[in-house]
C-alpha cells in the first residue's frame, strides 16, 4: 500500500490509501441512504397495516365517515412515504457515480479487472421505475377505497327528497 503524502508529492490516483478512505465514505454515505430508505418503507407497512386494520372495522361496522377519514390517512401516509423514500433512493443514486469510478481506480491500482468490481449497472433504471410505478398503484388502492367509504357514507346519510 503506497504511503499517504501530502499534495503535491504524489498524484492522488495512486495514492491506495487516499482511494480507500473515498471509497469508505461514498459506500457509507449510498450504505446510509438506502438503509434509511428501507426503514422507511418497513414504517410504511407497519403503519399501512394497522391503517388497513381499522378501516376493515370501519367498513364492517357501517361506520363509513370514519373509514373515509382512515383513507384520507393512507393516501396522505402514501404521498409523504414517496416523497421520502423516493428523496433517500436519489440521494443515495448521487454516489454510485463516483463509487464507480473509485472502484475502477482501485481496481487498475491492484491489477483486478475493472468489470468484476464494479456493481452500479443495469438494475438502475428497473428500480427508478418500479419505485414509482408501486406507490402509484398504492395511491390508486388509497383513492379506491376512499371513494368505497365516501360512496356507502353518501348512501347510508342520504335522506331523500
Amino acid at each position: 500500500m503506497a504511503d499517504s503524502k501530502s499534495p503535491g508529492e504524489q498524484p492522488p490516483e495512486d495514492d491506495t490509501a487516499l482511494l480507500t478512505t473515498a471509497l469508505n465514505h461514498y459506500w457509507t454515505l449510498h450504505d446510509g441512504r438506502f438503509n434509511r430508505a428501507f426503514q422507511i418503507l418497513n414504517y410504511y407497512l407497519v403503519a399501512t397495516a394497522i391503517l388497513f386494520a381499522a378501516y376493515t372495522g370501519a367498513i364492517n361496522g357501517k361506520h363509513y365517515g370514519i373509514a373515509a377519514a382512515l383513507a384520507l390517512a393512507g393516501l396522505g401516509l402514501t404521498a409523504v412515504t414517496t416523497a421520502a423514500g423516493v428523496s433517500e433512493l436519489k440521494a443515495a443514486e448521487q454516489a454510485e457515480p463516483v463509487l464507480t469510478e473509485l472502484q475502477k481506480r482501485m481496481a487498475g491500482g491492484l491489477g483486478i479487472d475493472p468489470d468484476r468490481m464494479v456493481i452500479f449497472r443495469a438494475g438502475m433504471p428497473r428500480r427508478r421505475v418500479a419505485v414509482p410505478v408501486a406507490f402509484g398503484l398504492v395511491t390508486l388502492l388509497d383513492i379506491s377505497g376512499l371513494l368505497y367509504a365516501l360512496n356507502f357514507y353518501a348512501l347510508t346519510h342520504h335522506h331523500g327528497t
